[in-house]
């Protein structure tokens, strides 16, 4: 794979089973300045649901892997250029509102964030 010099990527990584007990989790953002990468939307919104499973009355597993998590909002949301629609399409449906620049901005949440947030439990 070649990586293309004007696109960000972000790698992560993550294991619950080298450590019984514990668990780790590891992002790397390429072409991303350190001091100000607590701003990176990603990252906050990883952090966060993170913290809201932890402390969570009613998880039931110890550890949401990163397959089964999905868009909480229309800005995660976007479109994928190679398929012609919505990424996330058991998610995210295309639903135009005037004002919309581009197709990513007309890509939203098909059910509501609360709906969805049942799935990081």
């Amino acid at each position: 794979m070649t990586k293309s010099p004007r696109v960000k990527y972000i790698t992560y990584y993550e294991d619950s089973e080298s450590l019984p007990g514990k668990r780790t989790a590891v992002w790397e953002l390429d072409k991303a300045n350190h001091r100000n990468i607590v701003r990176s939307p990603v990252l906050m919104r990883e952090l966060w649901l993170e913290m809201w499973h932890d402390i969570h009355p009613d998880k039931q597993s110890k550890f949401v892997t990163k397959a089964t998590r999905g868009p909480l909002r229309d800005e995660d949301c976007y479109w994928d250029y190679g398929k012609a629609r919505c990424a996330w399409p058991e998610h995210c449906e295309y639903r135009y509102v005037f004002g919309d620049v581009h197709l990513g901005q007309s890509c939203r949440l098909k059910n509501s964030s609360a709906d969805l947030l049942l799935h990081y439990v």
